[in-house]
């Protein structure tokens, strides 16, 4: 084992350690807690990108022997751009015909984790963590603080995610019976927070202020309903790229000079099946 080999280890526990963060962070982020969206943007756009670097380079280095043949400046031509990566794994992904049996996977577990998603709420959150990562909009404070007018002509990213991907999950997913119960139970707590006097001022993911008991807990509500689905589309994303890079690494290790760990071990989390996704809301390669 050469530092090549040790080097790919790390890289790949950074990629998948990152992708869990995030998945962590959106099963805390909520209007009163916003820092937990831009920690999940950090973590998931850092761990897409050298997840899907990784790929790209042990592929390479599969069809030339165990070599690295791309070099810095190629790798840096994908820049930070989420779309073009995902597109490029998922080309590699099509053209190895990953087969679950061949990596020691269950056949019938889980239905179509070799390909990347493609739906419309998938495609948005590739979107919002791409212009993200692209500098487009992770200064977007700071840009609106100091008046830049490029940050003022953009959303703020967590409004972007909100409108983007949020709202298309609730109206898939949340059901008018649950929806009717939040009501009712927003409005008991705004009558409660009547007779009590009490006076809340909180700013929601889109920026309008939530100023009544009934308000806060509906978007509570719904927040709550959201986030358990937005974690699954996105661990989905996770699951494609980890059943990928299993897949390389055993090729990789089948090689003359062995190139790659088994990644199984470092990407495995991520292949569960959807309900796992929906109901675990801590994440970590390292366990809990």
């Amino acid at each position: 084992m050469n530092d090549v080999f040790h080097a790919v280890a790390r890289e790949s526990q950074i990629a998948a350690e990152q992708m869990a963060i995030g998945a962590t962070a959106l099963s805390k982020a909520n209007y009163a807690h916003s820092g937990y969206y831009s920690q999940a943007f950090f973590a998931l756009t850092t761990g897409f990108e050298r997840a899907s670097k990784l790929a790209i380079l042990i592929d390479d280095a599969i069809d030339h022997d165990g070599t690295f043949t791309i070099s810095a400046k190629e790798l840096r031509t994908y820049g930070h751009d989420l779309r073009k990566l995902l597109n490029k794994t998922d080309e590699i992904a099509e053209r190895k015909h990953l087969r679950r049996e061949a990596i020691g996977l269950p056949p019938n577990l889980i239905q179509n984790a070799d390909r990347l998603p493609r739906s419309n709420i998938h495609d948005s959150i590739i979107a919002v963590l791409s212009d993200f990562a692209n500098n487009l909009t992770r200064y977007y404070n700071l840009g609106v603080a100091i008046g830049h007018g490029g940050a003022e002509r953009r959303d703020d990213p967590v409004a972007s995610w909100w409108k983007l991907v949020v709202l298309p999950v609730l109206a898939a997913h949340y059901r008018d019976s649950q929806r009717r119960s939040d009501e009712r139970e927003a409005d008991l707590i705004q009558r409660l927070f009547e007779e009590g006097g009490v006076r809340v001022t909180f700013f929601a993911e889109t920026g309008e202020t939530l100023d009544s008991g009934y308000a806060a807990s509906l978007r509570a509500a719904e927040t709550k309903v959201a986030a358990r689905w937005t974690r699954m589309y996105v661990l989905q994303i996770a699951r494609f790229l980890g059943t990928l890079l299993i897949e390389l690494g055993r090729e990789g290790r089948f090689l003359e000079t062995p190139i790659v760990p088994n990644l199984a071990e470092t990407f495995g989390i991520f292949y569960n099946d959807d309900a796992f996704f929906r109901s675990r809301k801590t994440w970590s390669i390292y366990g809990r």
